[in-house]
């Protein structure tokens, strides 16, 4: 998700003891990379409304899964998102980042995690990377589409400026969230 950092600098920015390089491995033996057990298939539903298949170790905590995601889409600032299920009660739930995926999910074959903004900063200036801007973009489009955001007329009108120029490059034009949007949208078939 970040870019490495050399650990010798963030171990004393940390104020941790001073290593001696000790290390308890054979030669030319590495450490595990991922978590022990059997691997599992869980399904995200990322903003663009693609489903992804990403492979866990069933011990591992949900926090692999999320880093998978992040790496995947090339997210850097990965903390203003989350991952969503809907449990048996079928109400949405987040995964908790640091319990394994399988404690959470009881049946993952049948499952759709869904890859969400979990919380919006205060000021947008500051997101530093254009790929996040854009994923939020997306969840306001997909929340606005859903009935689960509401606006004035006034922003209404300013979002639809946003939505048409957008249209010009064409990638939102064949999104499933805008086409919803655009039938269903109450601000087009208003007849004054």
């Amino acid at each position: 998700m970040v870019e490495p950092v050399d650990s010798a600098l963030a171990a004393q920015r940390l104020g941790a003891p001073e290593s001696f390089g000790v290390s308890t491995l054979e030669p030319g033996q590495r450490p595990r990379t991922t978590a022990p057990g059997r691997q599992v298939s869980i399904r995200v539903q990322l903003l663009d409304d693609v489903t992804e298949v990403f492979h866990v170790s069933q011990r591992a905590p949900a926090k692999a899964l999320f880093d998978l995601v992040c790496v995947h889409l090339n997210l850097s600032e990965g903390d203003y998102f989350g991952l969503q299920y809907q449990n048996p009660r079928r109400m949405m739930v987040w995964l908790d980042l640091l319990k394994p995926t399988l404690k959470q999910i009881k049946r993952p074959k049948n499952t759709i995690l869904r890859f969400v903004v979990k919380f919006f900063p205060p000021d947008h200036t500051q997101l530093q990377e254009e790929l996040t801007r854009y994923l939020f973009a997306l969840q306001i489009k997909h929340d606005l589409a859903c009935g689960r955001l509401t606006c004035n007329d006034t922003s209404a009108a300013l979002c639809w400026s946003h939505i048409s120029s957008s249209l010009r490059s064409g990638t939102l034009m064949r999104s499933r969230v805008f086409s919803t949007f655009f039938t269903t949208s109450t601000y087009l078939t208003r007849t004054p």
